[in-house]
């Protein structure tokens, strides 16, 4: 019988529209291999279960509890994961109750005292995980340490008080983390099996994103060699295509010209793609990025006019996007991005604005998807809806998944923003579709009739 010292547990969301975009488009989770790969340097074993595979199920769970019988749990959630978690967590508690269980993740890392009252959750580790982990490890499995000396953790006390410990110092130098190794993954169950994180955190400010929050408003970068380090491990594993994960890794531009300088001496003959912001991007920028092998972009837009773009603290311009995607077509980069529908000073007339330039957009090439506003944890939204005039009326962490309306605004109903989502997505079908767009949801509708007729294998 082996015994891991700990299993990771990436969790479900319960929205099946997430479930069968994450086939189309699934990337392995990163983060827990950063987890299992910096644990493994000092001594530790661990395995992930990414419940996202559709392999895996309960069925999976009990199997690996069993013959692996792990020491302690770590579970992975995001808002819209967050209440499957738990659910994960109550089963593993029922059937194994002297498990240390952990939770981690953006949600809880603002939500934390709502996982410890769940009565399933011992332990939640606050925004970066690894050196939390290795301590809070070193203190359960080897009693070394004091409970109150581990930074960035929270758990309740013998008297049943919620403990929150100081907040751990961001890692600065990224470098010194190990590069996560995939045979971690069962990268075969992905659709975008080799991906890259070459920062952490994001320079916005806006209002409807939880990163800042997240990262202290730290942003920090890994070093052109570095990430070349992993490009060309990724290469042998026979991977010569790289999503880069970043919230937006070209916000350093100096870095970024190492980046790309270090990739055209390299010759690596690999293809990539990002997220960027519009307002770094320059026509010769770009050019230097397709030839350094960049063929996908995605710029958060988020809305169509400057006043609403203005008011979500995007600080970009109208010409500045139009631009780029121009320019992006011209060069044959494909580009793609989200606009919301359903912020909070958005109105009948600025949701039809919204649209039309989706509509421009999509002329121009770009893969334009919508998403309905949602006031997730840790963001501006979240903490301040009084000062915009929200009121939050679905309090069920289940539908935070960017397609369903929470809440009511100034100038919307929960109910109109909802048929809002709906027309747009209408009206964008009947504009110009590209072959891959109707490709891809072709796929949607048989995944869909398929999940249907599986019922919801998580209840």
């Amino acid at each position: 019988m082996s015994k891991i010292d700990i299993l990771y547990i990436n969790a479900p969301s319960a929205y099946p529209g997430s479930m069968l975009s994450h086939r189309i488009q699934g990337l392995p989770p990163l983060g827990l291999g950063y987890l299992a790969t910096y644990i493994r340097q000092f001594g530790y074993t661990s395995k992930i279960l990414d419940f996202y595979i559709r392999s895996v199920t309960l069925v999976e769970l009990y199997k690996i509890l069993q013959e692996e019988t792990p020491k302690t749990v770590g579970i992975s959630t995001t808002t819209e994961t967050y209440k499957c978690g738990l659910r994960i967590a109550s089963i593993i508690r029922k059937k194994y109750p002297d498990i240390p269980i952990l939770m981690g993740g953006c949600h809880v890392t603002f939500e934390y005292a709502d996982a410890l009252n769940s009565g399933v959750v011992d332990y939640v580790i606050r925004n970066e995980g690894e050196i939390t982990t290795k301590e809070l490890l070193d203190y359960l499995l080897k009693n070394i340490g004091k409970i109150d000396d581990i930074d960035g953790i929270c758990y309740k006390s013998s008297q049943g008080k919620i403990i929150r410990n100081r907040n751990r110092k961001y890692i600065s130098d990224l470098d010194s983390l190990p590069i996560p190794d995939r045979t971690l993954f069962d990268l075969k169950s992905y659709t975008f099996p080799a991906s890259i994180s070459t920062s952490r955190g994001c320079p916005g400010n806006c209002i409807f994103c939880a990163a800042t929050a997240l990262s202290g408003g730290c942003y920090r970068i890994r070093s052109a060699q570095n990430i070349l380090k992993e490009f060309i491990y990724l290469k042998s594993l026979g991977y010569n295509h790289i999503n880069i994960v970043d919230d937006t890794m070209t916000a350093d531009i100096h870095r970024l010209n190492e980046f790309l300088d270090t990739l055209l001496n390299q010759n690596l003959n690999m293809t990539w793609n990002c997220e960027s912001r519009v307002d770094i991007m320059t026509k010769n920028l770009l050019q230097k990025m397709k030839k350094a092998g960049c063929i996908s972009i995605q710029f958060g837009v988020e809305a169509g006019s400057q006043e609403m773009l203005d008011c979500l603290k995007k600080n970009v311009t109208m010409d500045q996007i139009r631009n780029v995607f121009s320019w992006s077509r011209e060069l044959n980069i494909t580009t793609a991005t989200c606009l919301i529908i359903g912020q909070p000073f958005d109105t009948k007339e600025t949701i039809k604005n919204t649209i039309d330039f989706a509509l421009e957009l999509q002329n121009l090439g770009a893969r334009v998807v919508f998403s309905v506003s949602t006031p997730y944890p840790g963001t501006y939204m979240y903490t301040n809806p009084d000062k915009l005039g929200l009121t939050i009326k679905d309090k069920d962490f289940d539908n935070y998944n960017t397609q369903t309306p929470v809440y009511d605004s100034l100038n919307l109903t929960m109910e109109e923003i909802r048929n809002a989502f709906f027309d747009a997505f209408v009206t964008l079908g009947k504009g110009h579709m590209n072959d891959n767009t109707r490709n891809v949801l072709q796929k949607v509708r048989h995944e869909l009739k398929s999940e249907i007729l599986r019922g919801n294998k998580y209840d």
